[in-house]
């Protein structure tokens, strides 16, 4: 198992209303593509900045997605605070294609973690919720349950599914990166953000439905 390095911290996982997704063997600039964006169109800043774009396209009536994207080795992820992109089957249709995505999300209500293979959900589930099974094989959840296991079952669904990913990147994403500046883009979306009360950031995705792709397992 991947652990996070010396003096890193990931609190972002545990904020509410946020998405993110994680893509093997492409650039930052082609999961913009992918999601719809222009990548000449984005400005590298801060999330402080970040925020406060999202939150004036909202005060403005007009609420859109706001992806930030990096690189964490031969992985890139995008991280959403304002919208859920990457929680609908469109988006991670096209980041798949040709590799595989990981897509993690947090709500008020629901969290949810997906796995996505050349254009097909291999796995879908809730990461607190053990009445999400699915018909086997399932390995990712198994490998959160293995994880979650390990740490004496105290650790949340949500920490451990992020966890999870990193074992599979060889990274993980932590608190210094999203804070620093990233390339980023404000994308209107077919159904707009909902907007949260007061202290929430987004709209939550809802559980994304497997087609029966067969998965790969994690490693070992």
């Amino acid at each position: 198992m991947s652990e996070l390095p010396t003096g890193s911290s990931f609190d972002w996982v545990r904020a509410e209303s946020w998405c993110a997704t994680f893509t093997r063997g492409i650039t930052p600039d082609d999961v913009l593509v992918r999601y719809g964006a222009v990548p000449g169109d984005a400005r590298v800043m801060p999330k402080p900045e970040a925020v406060r774009l999202g939150a004036d396209a909202y005060r403005t009536g007009a609420p859109k997605s706001v992806l930030r994207v990096g690189s964490l080795g031969d992985w890139s992820f995008c991280y959403e605070e304002w919208g859920v992109l990457g929680g609908m089957s469109g988006p991670l249709s096209r980041l798949s294609r040709g590799t595989e995505t990981f897509t993690v999300a947090s709500n008020v209500s629901m969290d949810t973690f997906g796995h996505w293979r050349d254009g097909r959900c291999t796995e879908a589930f809730e990461p607190d919720d053990p009445g999400t099974r699915q018909p086997p094989p399932h390995p990712w959840r198994d490998a959160l349950q293995e994880r979650r296991e390990a740490g004496g079952g105290s650790e949340p669904g949500l920490v451990a599914a992020v966890r999870v990913i990193g074992d599979r990147m060889g990274a993980v994403l932590d608190d210094a990166t999203l804070d620093g500046p990233l390339p980023t883009v404000l994308l209107g979306d077919d159904r707009p953000p909902r907007p949260s009360r007061p202290g929430g950031r987004g709209r939550g995705a809802g559980v994304l439905l497997t087609d029966g792709a067969g998965p790969d397992a994690p490693p070992a």
